[in-house]
C-alpha cells in the first residue's frame, strides 16, 4: 500500500497518513478485515519516520477504523460499512488535506514546542485508567498533589504540605479561585496588576467584581516604590515580566515580600513559564523565601505537559488553605481524575523534568539563532527591537518610528502568512508601547519556526 504524505504541507505527518488511510477505507480500496501493512513496512514505503505511522495507528485504533491484537497483524476493523470498490482513481491514497497557506501566529501563546511525546501520554493514560475505585477529593486527588509537592521541592525549591495545593482548571480558573476566597474576608477587592503586562490573567479580575489597578514596572520587575495605597492583592509575574523580559532580582523580591507583610497585601504569583525561561536553574517562587507575607503561587501544566491541557494548580500560604479548599468544594473540581491520575504519573516518573529541560535546550538553540540571524534582519528594516534577554526566552518587542511605519511591516507579515501581537494589548499608558508589536517563538514546532524565520528574513514586499 502506497500513501502520498509531504513535509511541505502545514499539517503534520502522522494526521496525513492517518487521512490517507481512512480514504482508503472509504472509496472501497481497503475493505473491512483487510490486513494493513506494519508500521515498519508503511513508514519505509512513505519515506517517513515508523513514529509517525504508529501514532497515525494508534489514532485509527482509537476511532474504530483499525483493530489492533496482539500477535496478529493490524487490520481494517471488520465492523466498518464496506466501502464501493472501483471507487479509487489510483492505487497511491491521497490524505484529503487542504494546501492553502497556513498562518503562522507570533502572538503570545501559553506551552511551547515540544509537549510530552504520544506514546508518553498513552502510557500514563492506561495507568490511570486502570486504578481501581477511583475515590474524588474535592480539593485534587491526593496522587496529584502529592507528586506537585515534590515537583516543586525538587524543581523549584518550595517546600510546601500537599493541603496547600489546590487543582485548578488553569491559571484563570485558579485565580478566581483565590480571588473568591479572598473577597469571603475583605468584601471587594482592589488588585494591582502590572503595567504594561500580559493581558490574560488582568482580564478575569473585573470579570469576577473586581478592581484592577495598574502598577509600574521597569526593568527590575514591579516598582514598590510606586505602588499604589491600599491594595488587596498584587498579581505579579517576578519569573518574567511580559513584555520588558525582567526577571526580578533578589533584592526586589526581598523589598516587594517585606512590602506585602507590611501592608497586609496578598501576592499571586502567576508562575507562568518559570520552569522554561532560565538558562541555568528558575529562580524559587516568592512562597519558597521565608517572609511573613501571604503569598499564593499560581501553576499550570500546559506549559510544561501540553498547550491543550486545561489544568492547572494553586500553592496556598497554610493560613488560607481551608478556606481555599472549602471554595473549591462549592464550585467543584474541574479536572477529572483521570486526568489528573495521568498528570502524576508524568511527574513521578521524571517524565516532566526530563522534557522540561530538552524544552529549555530546544529554546537556547532558537535565541540563539534570532540574535544572529533575525534580530540584524528587523533593525536594518527600521524597528527598534527589545529582546526579552534577561532569561532563556524567545520574545521580541519591536517598536517604531511611526504608526504608518509599523503598518507597513505587519502588512508585510500579513502577505507572508505571518500574524503577530499588539503591544497596545498590554495596555501600558506609556506612548511609545502603542506602535509596537511583539514577537513569540517559544510555541512553535520546528517547522513553523523555519517558516516564520525564512518568511521574516526575506525582502520586504513594501516600502518600510
Amino acid at each position: 500500500m502506497l500513501i502520498d504524505v509531504s513535509r511541505a504541507l502545514p499539517i503534520p505527518l502522522p494526521v496525513q497518513v492517518a487521512a490517507a488511510i481512512r480514504t482508503a477505507i472509504t472509496d472501497g480500496s481497503l475493505q473491512p478485515g483487510d490486513e494493513v501493512p506494519s508500521t515498519r513496512e508503511l513508514a519505509k514505503l512513505a519515506g517517513i519516520s515508523r513514529g509517525s505511522v504508529v501514532t497515525a495507528y494508534d489514532q485509527l485504533v482509537s476511532e474504530g477504523y483499525l483493530l489492533a491484537s496482539q500477535g496478529s497483524p493490524t487490520r481494517v476493523h471488520p465492523d466498518l460499512p464496506a466501502g464501493k470498490p472501483g471507487t479509487a482513481k489510483s492505487p497511491i491514497f491521497r490524505p484529503q488535506v487542504e494546501s492553502a497557506q497556513k498562518t503562522i501566529s507570533l502572538k503570545p501563546s501559553s506551552g511551547h514546542a515540544g509537549g510530552v511525546r504520544p506514546a508518553a501520554w498513552r502510557q500514563a493514560w492506561r495507568e490511570a485508567a486502570a486504578e481501581p475505585a477511583i475515590t474524588i477529593d474535592a480539593a485534587g486527588q491526593p496522587e496529584l498533589r502529592r507528586a506537585i509537592a515534590e515537583h516543586l521541592r525538587l524543581t523549584r525549591g518550595l517546600t510546601v504540605n500537599e493541603s496547600q495545593i489546590i487543582i485548578t482548571g488553569g491559571s484563570r480558573e485558579g485565580l478566581m479561585l483565590i480571588l473568591l476566597t479572598l473577597a469571603q474576608r475583605r468584601g471587594q477587592l482592589r488588585v494591582g496588576v502590572e503595567d504594561p503586562g500580559h493581558p490574560g490573567l488582568r482580564r478575569v479580575i473585573p470579570t469576577v467584581g473586581h478592581e484592577a489597578v495598574p502598577c509600574a514596572v521597569n526593568e527590575s520587575g514591579v516598582d514598590v516604590h510606586l505602588l499604589p495605597k491600599e491594595l488587596d492583592a498584587l498579581l505579579v509575574t517576578p519569573a518574567f515580566q511580559h513584555p520588558l523580559g525582567a526577571s526580578m532580582p533578589a533584592g526586589r523580591r526581598s523589598e516587594l515580600l517585606a512590602w506585602a507583610a507590611k501592608t497586609g497585601t496578598a501576592l499571586i504569583e502567576d508562575d507562568f513559564n518559570a520552569e522554561l525561561r532560565y538558562r541555568l536553574a528558575p529562580q524559587p517562587p516568592l512562597a519558597a523565601l521565608n517572609t511573613a507575607a501571604d503569598v499564593f503561587t499560581l501553576g499550570t501544566f500546559s506549559t510544561l505537559l501540553s498547550r491543550n491541557l486545561s489544568a492547572g494548580y494553586v500553592v496556598t500560604p497554610s493560613s488560607f488553605a481551608e478556606d481555599v479548599r472549602e471554595t473549591r468544594k462549592i464550585l467543584g473540581m474541574p479536572v477529572s481524575a483521570v486526568t489528573q491520575l495521568a498528570v502524576a504519573h508524568l511527574l513521578k516518573n521524571g517524565h516532566v523534568r526530563r522534557n522540561t529541560k530538552a524544552v529549555r535546550n530546544r529554546l537556547s538553540k532558537r535565541r540563539a539563532i534570532i540574535q544572529a540571524d533575525l534580530v540584524p534582519v528587523l533593525e536594518a528594516r527600521g524597528a527598534h527591537v527589545s529582546e526579552m534577554a534577561e532569561s532563556n526566552g524567545v520574545d521580541l518587542a519591536l517598536t517604531f518610528v511611526s504608526p504608518g511605519h509599523r503598518d507597513a511591516f505587519v502588512a508585510d507579515l500579513q502577505a507572508a502568512g505571518i500574524e503577530c501581537g499588539r503591544l497596545e494589548s498590554l495596555w501600558s499608558g506609556q506612548e511609545q508601547w502603542h506602535e509596537g508589536i511583539i514577537m513569540s517563538f517559544a510555541h512553535l514546532s520546528d517547522q513553523d519556526f523555519d517558516t516564520a524565520l525564512r518568511a521574516l528574513c526575506a525582502e520586504p514586499t513594501s516600502s518600510t
